[in-house]
């Protein structure tokens, strides 16, 4: 028994010895990442949007915080030197009373960058939640985040296993000592983000619909419209004959597919359901102009024939008796014979 409680206890510290080594290598290969960081302006690449981390504006004691005043004057300096044309203000907003990113949307008004130039992302609760977000649901292949230098590492080591390319612009970070509580509180965070990423592969707690930053291009969403229309089309000037005559034409069947038919017979099958299917402006316009055309054409042979059959009649009624039964303007009177002389 004592030799099984010793292979427990074994194995047991070789356990704590792996977790430890773990961690060890984790936090090592987040602190790597300070050599994606710049600290001038002049050497940061451009990138068109630039992330700003959230935090507090004030301290529990209700001073301000020289975190959150840094990262504000970090981002406008950016912004006016041209390092960035947008700034994706993410921060917690999980209570109504408590709303980081309106927190530094204000802020970065006041220090002279554009209201059109600055979004939101209310669902930025943590680091891991804002860098996955500007991937997944800004749609961000590129991005400068700005924050203290501690917390950039942590944030660019995040965003590197999550097919995000970044770089860190490093704001002042205030001098509270190497055992402050901000210090304390990035190592243990250093450990969970190492959880996160390698044994989690945690996800955002929000997500959503994604959203454009400028000019992004959005992915296109799933329709259920078809492809093609099926009825005919139809203009405001069709009155109810024109779409009855498109209703007759039209044969609304579905282009039924055989498994001998190859391409070129389904394209061809295609091309006549087409045809037939769809009625254009001009065919319904033509058709209508040739019947005009077939009713002027009637009624012109009807009034010719009336014409003709009107002058026979005027003829036959000259020819017909002696009497003086027409008098033509044209010829002279003859003088009456018959008439007493004086």
């Amino acid at each position: 028994m004592s030799s099984f409680l010793k292979a427990v206890g074994y194995i047991g510290l070789l356990a704590l010895f792996i977790g430890i080594l773990f961690l060890v290598l984790g936090c090592f290969r987040i602190s790597s990442f300070a050599f994606k960081t710049y600290e001038s302006i002049e050497k940061i690449p451009y990138n068109k949007v630039g992330l700003l981390l959230g935090t507090s504006s004030l301290n529990s004691n209700g001073q301000p915080n020289d975190y959150f005043t840094y990262r504000i004057i970090a981002a406008a300096q950016l912004f006016k030197s041209g390092k960035i044309d947008y700034i994706l203000a993410s921060g917690d907003n999980l209570h109504h009373s408590y709303n980081e990113p309106r927190q530094m949307i204000r802020a970065l008004v006041k220090a002279g960058v554009p209201a059109d130039r600055i979004v939101a992302d209310f669902a930025g609760i943590s680091t891991l939640d804002s860098v996955i977000r500007a991937r997944k649901v800004f749609l961000l292949k590129n991005v400068t985040i700005i924050s203290q230098d501690f917390q950039n590492e942590r944030a660019l080591f995040i965003a590197d296993n999550y097919d995000l390319n970044a770089v860190g612009f490093n704001a002042l970070s205030p001098n509270y000592g190497f055992f402050s509580k901000v210090a304390i509180r990035e190592f243990f965070a250093r450990i969970k983000c190492a959880f996160d990423v390698y044994l989690l592969k945690s996800q955002p707690k929000f997500l959503g619909k994604p959203e454009s930053i400028g000019k992004s291009a959005l992915p296109k969403e799933m329709s259920n419209k078809p492809k093609k229309l099926t009825s005919p089309l139809k203009f405001i000037t069709d009155n109810a004959q024109v779409l009855k005559e498109k209703a007759r034409i039209a044969k609304y069947e579905p282009i039924a597919k055989k498994t001998s038919d190859n391409a070129k017979m389904i394209k061809k099958r295609v091309e006549q359901a087409e045809y037939e299917y769809y009625i254009p402006e001009a065919r319904v316009q033509e058709n209508k102009n040739n019947i005009d055309k077939q009713q002027i054409e009637v009624l012109s042979e009807e009034q010719t024939e009336a014409l003709e059959e009107a002058n026979e009649v005027a003829s036959e009624s000259l020819n017909v008796g002696t009497s003086n039964t027409y008098i033509d303007p044209n010829i002279p009177a003859k003088p009456n014979l018959q008439a007493n002389p004086d």
